[in-house]
């Protein structure tokens, strides 16, 4: 795992990161299931966007459409030295008396004693990874990328002192929490947990943007931990609207006024450098780091 640090690292505008261009937005998009209608049979929505079959990899959504004067959709910050705003207070005893909760091996400082986990079950989560060691130290040979996830899900879930709140959100076009609000680690909630996150399964596209903005509706929260495989590519759960990079990134930003840290993990995006800009870019907008898992 290469784990980089949001704080210090200094981009150009080389470095600037061209939206997929199987997600530009335009009225005479060609697509890729031009036979599947969102809004039902005969009809198209009000985006002019026909629908997509949801089953299977979240792979490109519509032929891509080319301008021969492209600009960058979204850039990496350039201000990445700049001042950043105070971090909020701790709430009544430090957490940092009690083992930080960790996540691929990395520590998650929290100033609120608790955390939200927000991880990525899209259809490419299907692809296979390489053996890894599961909670329980045993060796999976034949896993996927969410079982990897899930397995390093419930590591961090159980290694949380009772004295933590966490919830989980999965998501796909659209999310799945497991409670409405966070609740106690207790035992009784990690086994309640544990039981939820076996039942889900990899499937459809990626929203990362609602996700994350669902999970920052907590202002209690100042924690979260994001996983992803790949880029966004729909930004609402019926699926009527794509959206850019920047207006994912723009809705987490702007749902995140109390200041939350989001430390960003790209599970397999390495040579993927749309999906490991965004996630860069997400985690320098709100002070987090971002970490390779392979």
């Amino acid at each position: 795992m290469k784990r980089i640090s949001m704080v210090g690292v200094v981009a150009s505008t080389s470095g600037a990161i061209l939206a997929a261009s199987t997600v530009i937005l335009s009225a005479g998009l060609a697509v890729a299931n031009p036979s599947t209608d969102v809004a039902g049979p005969g009809t198209k929505d009000p985006t002019g966007l026909v629908g997509v079959d949801p089953g299977g990899l979240d792979l490109p959504v519509m032929v891509p459409v080319y301008d021969p004067n492209p600009k960058p959709s979204h850039t990496v910050p350039n201000d990445f030295n700049a001042p950043r705003p105070p971090l909020p207070p701790r709430d009544g005893d430090d957490p940092r008396d009690e083992p930080p909760p960790v996540f691929f091996g990395e520590e998650i400082d929290s100033y609120t004693s608790s955390i939200i986990y927000v991880i990525d079950n899209s259809g490419s989560m299907t692809l296979s990874v390489e053996p890894f060691t599961d909670e329980n130290g045993e060796v999976v040979r034949n896993g996927n990328r969410l079982d990897r996830a899930k397995a390093e899900l419930r590591r961090s879930i159980s290694s949380l002192p009772d004295t933590f709140s966490f919830n989980v959100i999965f998501y796909d076009e659209c999310t799945l929490s497991c409670w409405s609000n966070k609740q106690r680690a207790t035992s009784a909630n990690k086994q309640y947990a544990f039981s939820w996150i076996a039942g889900i399964q990899p499937a459809g596209w990626t929203n990362t943007g609602l996700a994350v903005a669902q999970a920052l509706r907590d202002k209690e929260n100042r924690s979260i931990v994001l996983l992803s495989d790949g880029s966004p590519n729909f930004l609402d759960c019926a699926m009527h609207y794509v959206g850019t990079f920047d207006q994912h990134r723009d809705l987490i930003r702007n749902e995140n006024t109390q200041g939350a840290t989001i430390n960003a993990f790209g599970i397999g995006i390495s040579s993927d450098q749309d999906a490991r800009s965004f996630m860069l870019a997400v985690a320098a907008d709100n002070r987090g780091s971002y970490v390779e898992v392979r």
